[in-house]
């Protein structure tokens, strides 16, 4: 294969900035300690999960304890030190906020994406000079300087450490970050373009490699891949005929190419809206099963209306505990426009109904997608005119009472039944506790 010309593609100045262990050490820092030195684990209830996780952990509780996020609150070793807090989702969105809003003093707001909660990417290529005019300095001396500028002003602002990836483009960013930055002392780490046979190729597990996981490992294997290296010199061709256009990615990936420019955004083909929940417990219960399928429905078609749009395509996920030997379903049907409540309802049910056998349930998810943006009403011919206007005007009192008040200032009777988990996951933010309560009574 021809070698890459790496003058041709966009060299851009790219920070993907990581807060370091962000749901601990925003409570560390909420409770004026160091997140470096705490013992800090941000622990779920059983309530929320069954037998409690830990979802978040100082570095150095891992270190001492040996833990991970994914560790079951009964097996934490028990530690004089150690600090257990609940998470509290609400303060980590609101620090979230801060943070990129420090981030957005360095780049304009279309240079910055806000990749998840805890890591956004800033493209400086217009800035970098701005805010370090010396000429006398390389480019990679200039990205680092303005890399350490955010670090303390990030750390002065909010008692928080952050992990820095820079790179040509995106892609090396994010591999900096993950493969180098997170090991240095001064937690920051460049990769370039003349970096990729000494770095990128370099990465041991094709696994670590970034947007490759276990199962597209054993596909590059199957063709005689086990490695980056041997990825970045495979033949283009075959891998596109493989793996579709995806295969081509996964070749320019593994040469560092990526030629994402952060400020022309992504447009998605279809929008779409949904909630999926891990319920608490096992689910034996048809009745249970539907009353949780009914609040979902309510829920996501609120959604919908507040966006000002209808679905013309509902789907339903009925994941099975793993107990069941019976299998998870997933399904979907076209339907009429709508975005009324009762009639989404009424869709879901006959989703669930057509397919249930019995297993016992752990997971739901309702998504309406094929969206369109109107505020007209489409009129059936099997119901009266009235009654449908009546319908709309009852979920418009019904959103605009829970908008203003909360969202159980007016609830169903079947929330009060047991299986139901609308008032349960009514303060929840992601599915964690939201409030701020907890600050001054931790363990």
């Amino acid at each position: 294969m021809e070698e890459i010309d790496y003058s041709k593609e966009p060299l851009r100045d790219i920070f993907l900035i990581d807060i370091k262990s962000f749901y601990a050490s925003v409570e560390c820092a909420a409770r004026n300690l160091d997140p470096l030195q705490t013992m800090l684990v941000v622990m779920s209830t059983a309530e929320n999960t069954g037998s409690g996780l830990i979802l978040a952990s100082s570095p150095k509780a891992k270190e001492v304890l040996g833990i991970s996020n994914v560790t079951r609150a009964n097996n934490l070793p028990d530690h004089p030190e150690l600090y257990k807090v609940p998470p509290r989702m609400k303060l980590y969105i609101r620090e979230n906020s801060k943070i990129n809003n420090i981030f957005r003093q360095f780049v304009a707001e279309e240079d910055l994406l806000v990749y998840s909660i805890d890591e956004s990417v800033l493209d400086v290529t217009q800035t970098l000079n701005l805010f370090i005019p010396d000429e006398t300095l390389t480019r990679s001396e200039k990205r680092q300087k303005l890399a350490k500028i955010i670090a303390d002003k990030i750390y002065q602002e909010t008692h928080l450490y952050i992990t820095v990836g820079i790179g040509d483009n995106p892609l090396l960013a994010k591999l900096a970050l993950d493969n180098e930055a997170k090991e240095t002392a001064q937690r920051i780490a460049e990769w370039t373009y003349q970096d990729v046979p000494t770095k990128v190729w370099q990465i041991a597990n094709l696994t670590d490699f970034w947007g490759i996981n276990r199962k597209m490992k054993k596909n590059f294997e199957q063709m005689g891949i086990y490695s980056v290296k041997e990825l970045a010199h495979s033949n283009p061709y075959l891998l596109k005929e493989r793996f579709g256009i995806m295969g081509l990615q996964y070749y320019c990936h593994a040469n560092g190419i990526d030629r994402t420019i952060i400020s022309e955004g992504l447009v998605p083909k279809e929008k779409s809206y949904g909630n999926n929940q891990v319920l608490h417990r096992d689910y034996y219960l048809q009745a249970e099963i539907e009353v949780v399928v009914k609040e979902m429905a309510e829920q996501v078609a609120a959604r919908i209306r507040r966006h000002g749009c209808q679905t013309q395509c509902v789907h339903l996920y009925i994941g099975a505990s793993k107990t069941e030997t019976k299998k998870s379903f997933s399904h979907q049907m076209k339907i009429p426009a709508t975005d009324n409540t009762k009639e989404l309802i009424q869709h879901c049910l006959f989703l669930f109904r057509k397919y249930y056998q019995g297993q016992v349930v752990r997971h739901v998810g309702v998504t309406y997608s094929k969206l369109i943006f109107t505020t007209g009403i489409q009129l059936s011919l099997f119901e009266a005119p009235e009654k449908i206007l009546a319908d709309e005007r009852l979920d418009t009192i019904i959103d605009r009472i829970r908008q203003k008040y909360g969202f159980t200032a007016i609830v169903h009777g079947t929330s009060i039944l047991p299986g139901s988990r609308s008032i349960a996951r009514a303060n929840l933010v992601g599915g964690h506790a939201g409030g701020m309560d907890g600050i001054d009574n931790y363990e």
